[in-house]
């Protein structure tokens, strides 16, 4: 108990460990959905390269480990680039691109979901397809992946506790401060695990809640 009071006298220093993962996933959330809108449309585009291109994009960073990625382009891209990144640019950056990868088929699905006859007829009304797409599909869409789009939002807050290993001053970096100053890692790491969840877990009861008043017939 001793240990566990010690280390809330640096609660203050997590908080701002933890107003960084939150930004730094909202950032994420961010750039993804503007990187996954239209790679959702290229992947079912007409134009053979367009669907190739983003098919390799969200291959690669759904099936290759966050944590890789981001040492690549904190370690890497510099080598192959020129470009020097902060750890808070590279975080950010990758965050971003992994997030992105999971957005686009959640938009992607979400797109599809609509019935293709109203775009047909919205067309017939005389909108082009981008009108079609802001005004008539993207609304109906939106309410459909909102399940989907709260567990990918879930699993990035989760995935920046990797940006500790490039010096980000996000929660768990913050908490590894905390435990080598005082030479415990039980007592910090644990209050930041139920820092985490207490930013997590209203996230996760939305989306249970939103499912369950879309679908008032199960329960």
């Amino acid at each position: 108990m001793h240990f566990y009071l010690q280390t809330l006298e640096y609660f203050p220093f997590l908080l701002k460990g933890l107003l960084w993962t939150a930004l730094v996933s909202a950032g994420a959330m961010g750039f993804g959905l503007v990187l996954g809108v239209p790679t959702a449309m290229a992947r079912d585009s007409g134009n053979r390269l367009a669907r190739t291109i983003g098919a390799a994009y969200v291959d690669f960073f759904r099936t290759t480990p966050p944590f890789i990625q981001l040492l690549w382009i904190y370690y890497a891209m510099p080598l192959v680039t020129g470009w020097s990144l902060t750890g808070l640019q590279a975080g950010l950056l990758g965050m971003s691109l992994y997030s992105g990868a999971f957005l686009t088929e959640v938009i992607r699905a979400g797109i599809n979901s609509v019935e293709r006859g109203q775009g047909e007829a919205a067309l017939g009304l005389g909108m082009n397809r981008l009108q079609v797409m802001r005004r008539v599909v993207l609304p109906q869409a939106l309410a459909n992946m909102l399940p989907a789009l709260g567990n990918v939002l879930i699993m990035t807050v989760k995935s920046t506790s990797l940006l500790s290993v490039v010096a980000v001053p996000d929660l768990l970096r913050n908490a590894q401060v905390i435990s080598a100053f005082l030479q415990r890692d039980l007592e910090p790491l644990t209050v930041a695990a139920f820092m985490y969840l207490a930013l997590t877990l209203p996230l996760s009861l939305g989306v249970s809640y939103y499912q369950k008043r879309r679908r008032p017939g199960i329960a």
